[in-house]
């Protein structure tokens, strides 16, 4: 993941980018790399957050609780951003793709940590329900499924090479959509190439026929799932290949609502 070369044009290289195509199509209007601050644009209305440039850590100095990432997130409302970077340049337009959710997730992540303040153990382990949520955050999909049709889903998803769900994608029958900014980031800068990720499945009456309807719908079902009073667990989601099969079915459906963003 060492790419730093700038590609405007980057996500209409895969039709695995559709849920962020929107917010990226923004970034062709810049001819090097966008700063920090202005990737407010990348929002359709007012920003939830601003990114600004993130500061050097302190090696060994122990981080106040309130200048934590999550922290400032969940407080003031600041994604500390690196120049220049793949991943927090995915991040951003994760943000803009599924604000909710992300805002959801966040304060969730401070609220545990903060919980753990005075723990020996903190920073450098995590609990189960800490690596649950990072797991979603880095390496998430969404999979929006009618109601009639769990059970051919939840089968499907027993089928390793991802053939299963790629099949249920093709004939409409699901619909995929990246949450994880990692993936967002091994897409861009490598390519195609398998990824298993967290599968978190959203039963619908039906699916939605837009993308924005499709985007709505996931980001409010994981924004209820992070804010909810259980805890998250790693059962929450289940597994699905992301590999060729299921690029080759998103692009037979021409992007969800008829417009492939490579187009």
């Amino acid at each position: 993941m060492a790419r730093r070369d700038w590609d405007r044009s980057f996500f209409r290289k895969s039709p695995l980018f559709w849920p962020i195509a929107r917010a990226a199509a923004v970034l062709e209007r810049f001819a090097e790399w966008p700063a920090p601050e202005d990737l407010a644009l990348l929002f359709e209305g007012e920003p939830p957050v601003r990114f600004v440039p993130a500061r050097p850590r302190p090696r060994r100095a122990p981080v106040p609780a309130e200048a934590r990432y999550d922290a400032r997130i969940a407080l003031d409302r600041s994604v500390p951003t690196r120049a220049a970077s793949w991943h927090d340049l995915l991040n951003a337009l994760v943000w803009a793709s599924f604000p909710r959710a992300k805002l959801a997730l966040h304060v969730r992540q401070h609220r545990m940590i903060a919980a753990r303040l005075g723990d020996p153990h903190l920073p450098s382990s995590r609990t189960k329900e800490q690596d649950a949520v990072a797991m979603l955050d880095e390496g998430g999909t969404l999979l929006l499924c009618p109601r009639a049709q769990r059970q051919e889903l939840a089968d499907a998803m027993k089928e390793r090479t991802g053939a299963g769900v790629a099949d249920m994608v093709t004939r409409g029958a699901a619909s995929v959509a990246i949450f994880g900014h990692a993936i967002y980031e091994g897409l861009a800068c490598n390519g195609p190439e398998r990824v298993n990720a967290a599968a978190y499945v959203v039963e619908v009456e039906a699916i939605p026929a837009g993308v924005e309807a499709r985007i709505a719908a996931g980001d409010a079902a994981l924004a209820e799932l992070l804010s909810r009073r259980e805890p998250i667990r790693r059962e929450d989601f289940g597994t699905i290949a992301v590999a060729e099969p299921l690029a080759l079915a998103t692009a037979s459906r021409s992007s969800p609502g008829g417009s492939s963003p490579a187009s």
